[in-house]
């Protein structure tokens, strides 16, 4: 097949291990690869992973060699790590995440590639998402807020989306990138340094991407995740110098997670109702 020379000069970093659908794997390539085709896609195969999902991988391959780079890690090392990895090989000063079970919107890299030619002091930007659930079906909107002043003051809720968000490559690496001493919540970690930095963010009106919400989603967040993601949270908005409700508003993973999942589903319905993030004006 040949490939057609693309004009979005952003590359997109994807990682993908073993616990990956492919059904889901091969509809995220299909939204960044067909439907808008940047110069170069990163993807990370973080240990052995099963033939179904190679074969997705084989399939993109033969079509797009030229933009489909893969690098493969011997044993999965968590995803800090092969992001890390991933961004030391991504070729363009912008770099979008993507996860290998959300969609993006076919115009993303466009709109998100136009702001930073119009804002040339913009670091990290993001954008607000549709919530699927298993089947693709749509369950809401997640808001975030837009402006930098907005993030920054919330930046103890996680007002950026990870798989959503579309960075300069040179300013994360100055930030030391991803810690792989964390398992989970690596991005609102680095969030808060970027932020303690002086990195400037915001968030696109319109939502980019759909966001894969399963129940498999609340379970994953056991109380040593929302524990870690406390202390993540504590020791960030003391560096920011937020106020009180932030020192608050940062031990509610904790309080969900320690309840059953049922419940934890309720509280996180609720809790979204009062969300600052989807309420921020910017």
């Amino acid at each position: 097949m040949n490939e057609q020379k693309s004009n979005l000069n952003v590359s997109v970093l994807m990682s993908v291990y073993k616990g990956d659908k492919p059904n889901w794997f091969d509809e995220a390539l299909q939204s960044i690869l067909i439907n808008q085709m940047p110069a170069q896609l990163v993807l990370v195969v973080d240990g052995p992973i099963y033939e179904s999902l190679e074969n997705v991988i084989s399939r993109y391959k033969s079509k797009f060699p030229a933009v489909l780079d893969v690098i493969r890690i011997e044993n999965n090392k968590g995803l800090a790590h092969a992001l890390n990895v991933g961004l030391r090989h991504c070729r363009y000063e912008l770099v979008a995440r993507m996860d290998a079970d959300d969609i993006s919107d076919p115009e993303r890299l466009k709109v998100q590639q136009q702001c930073f030619t119009s804002d040339k002091a913009l670091d990290i930007l993001g954008s607000p998402a549709i919530d699927i659930n298993a089947e693709g079906l749509r369950l809401g909107k997640r808001g975030v807020p837009k402006s930098h002043e907005e993030i920054y003051k919330l930046m103890w809720t996680c007002p950026l989306i990870h798989p959503s968000v579309m960075f300069k490559k040179d300013r994360i690496l100055a930030a030391g990138g991803y810690s792989e001493e964390l398992k989970r919540r690596q991005d609102y970690e680095l969030w808060f340094r970027c932020a303690d930095l002086g990195y400037r963010f915001a968030n696109t009106e319109e939502p980019l991407i759909k966001y894969r919400v399963t129940d498999d989603s609340h379970n994953r967040n056991s109380l040593s995740v929302a524990w870690s993601q406390y202390k993540i949270g504590l020791k960030g908005v003391s560096s920011l110098g937020l106020g009180f409700k932030a020192r608050m508003g940062v031990a509610f993973p904790v309080v969900k997670a320690l309840l059953p999942t049922p419940l934890r589903k309720l509280l996180t319905h609720v809790a979204n109702l009062f969300d600052p993030r989807g309420r921020a004006n910017g």
